[in-house]
């Protein structure tokens, strides 16, 4: 239950900062693979 739960929080922690931040990671590296 303890282990469901760490991870239901961290997930929407995750949610949270990468609402807009994980749209630019995924801008940079699809620029990143796309320039190598």
């Amino acid at each position: 239950m303890k282990l469901v739960r760490i991870s239901l929080i961290t997930g929407m922690v995750l949610m949270a900062i990468g609402g807009i931040g994980g749209v630019m990671l995924a801008g940079y590296t699809v620029i990143l693979h796309s320039g190598s």
